[in-house]
């Protein structure tokens, strides 16, 4: 089977998988980019992902992008289509030839003013593309605000959508037992509106735990403010900020907290939830966090009510006042569910479950296959 994979570059968060899945015996894997990496994330130290043996095409030429999106019998994977162009031109000069194709997209449901256009937008794509495709594979899949309800919604078939994750690749840094009196709560990402840890900060202002710390780790045009915040909420000398650090530092962080907290208003993922999980961490996240899909609660972490301050300090409570998990154990067992080949396994499932005669694919049940869904999440 050859896969050809179309990104407007090589994914840190898709590497993993892609790799993973050229390891497989009887399997080609090409990867179509328009760069390798953009500036932007170098700039900010990430590294040109470990492609294995992955066949690499970067800038293709027109011509050579029609000759790759025709291979005959390919399944043809194509990230996005609004706003991608190469995979665009790809998917188009793959049209009437003998191919598969399949569309891969984050959840693009994001409540809010922009909503209704998006919708329009999307079910316009669907209307002029979904019968070229023969499934949908969706990155931040369930819930209420899931992207199975936004894509059915737009018109894609709902037995045709999948679900999907991002991956990260696995590291050597495993929980290390710390010595100190104190909890510590981690945040890590940008330090935008749409993160939202201004309600992180409230629901720890309000935690009944005065020893407890809070990390947070990142940048961006909200951190002058989030810091008046601390002070006007008398948490100032308890929370801490630290810029952007090397990648290995920060999961050095991660696998050193107690718990990572992802209260954003919407994020179509959130890697840093697979990150701190494969550490062993486990991790707080609202339900409009794509991530969202792969917690549990109780075994690996809690999902809130995006929004909620309430509801957001009772899952703080939870992890600081009854927390008894075994953490090398959960990063064993995260390592594995999360891992490349692990997820290369369940995209080849999907595929090959959707590209079968017959009626369409099964729909699935769960998130992750397996894997239930975290209590009081809706289908």
């Amino acid at each position: 089977m050859t896969y050809v994979f179309w990104h407007s570059y090589l994914m840190f968060h898709q590497a993993a998988y892609i790799r993973a899945l050229a390891e497989v015996p009887g399997t080609t894997v090409r990867w179509c980019v328009t760069e390798d990496l953009p500036a932007y994330y170098r700039d900010r130290g990430y590294p040109v992902p470990d492609t294995g043996k992955v066949l690499v095409h970067i800038a293709p030429t027109p011509e050579r992008t029609a000759e790759l999106a025709r291979l005959p019998g390919s399944v043809q994977v194509f990230f996005g289509l609004r706003g991608f162009a190469l995979p665009l031109a790809a998917f188009k000069a793959s049209l009437g030839a003998p191919v598969h194709r399949f569309l891969m997209t984050e959840n693009r449901y994001e409540p809010g003013a922009q909503l209704l256009p998006r919708w329009l937008a999307y079910t316009w794509d669907a209307l002029r593309y979904r019968r070229h495709l023969k499934g949908v594979f969706c990155i931040g899949h369930s819930g209420r605000y899931g992207g199975a309800r936004f894509f059915s919604s737009c018109g894609y078939p709902l037995e045709r959508i999948v679900p999907f994750v991002h991956v990260v690749g696995g590291t050597p840094v495993q929980h290390q037992p710390v010595q100190r009196d104190h909890k510590e709560i981690l945040y890590v990402g940008q330090l935008i509106t749409r993160k939202r840890v201004d309600l992180l900060l409230q629901a720890f202002s309000q935690l009944d735990l005065p020893t407890a710390r809070l990390r947070i780790i990142g940048k961006g045009d909200q951190e002058q403010s989030l810091q008046k915040l601390a002070h006007q909420l008398g948490i100032a000398e308890r929370v801490s900020f630290s810029p952007g650090m090397p990648n290995a530092d920060i999961v050095a962080a991660m696998a050193a907290a107690d718990v990572l907290v992802l209260p954003s208003r919407f994020d179509g993922w959130g890697a840093v939830v697979n990150e701190a999980l494969m550490v062993g961490t486990p991790v707080i996240c609202s339900d409009r966090c794509g991530a969202s899909d792969v917690i549990e609660n109780g075994r690996n972490g809690y999902v809130f009510e995006a929004g909620n301050a309430g509801a957001l300090l009772d899952r703080l409570r939870s992890v600081c006042h009854d927390f008894h998990w075994d953490r090398v154990a959960l990063a064993c067992t995260e390592s594995t569910r999360l891992g490349g080949p692990a997820v290369a396994a369940r995209f080849q499932l999907h595929a090959m479950r959707l590209l079968s005669p017959g009626p369409a694919a099964v729909r699935p049940t769960a998130p992750l296959d397996g894997v239930p869904r975290h209590r009081g999440q809706q289908p």
